[in-house]
């Protein structure tokens, strides 16, 4: 199931490439006081243990870089969702 999102492109940039074994977003904010928010997505994930589910990178001028496993795309999604930074998803 391939997810379709929404989200304000005045609030962000996003770019998803999928990989073998992954998909890498790479996530501009062009609102600083959004950076909360990703935080609050990246703890979501390290909370749960698991290693390997993600890699969080952080770049100058509010980039980040995201590696995400393919089985967890649809939770990522969700996360970004309910941190606000997705105005509206959609599985196909």
């Amino acid at each position: 199931m391939k997810a379709a999102y929404k989200y304000d492109d005045k609030l962000l940039e996003l770019r998803e490439t999928a990989n073998e074994e992954d998909i890498e977003f790479s996530i501009t904010l062009l609102n600083s006081e959004l950076k909360k928010r990703m935080i609050k997505v990246r703890e979501f994930f390290e909370e749960n243990k698991v290693l390997t589910d993600i890699h969080y990178y952080i770049h100058p001028n509010n980039r980040y870089q995201v590696i995400v496993r393919k089985d967890i795309y649809n939770e990522f999604i969700i996360q970004l969702f309910r941190q606000q930074l997705l105005k509206e998803i959609t599985w196909s």
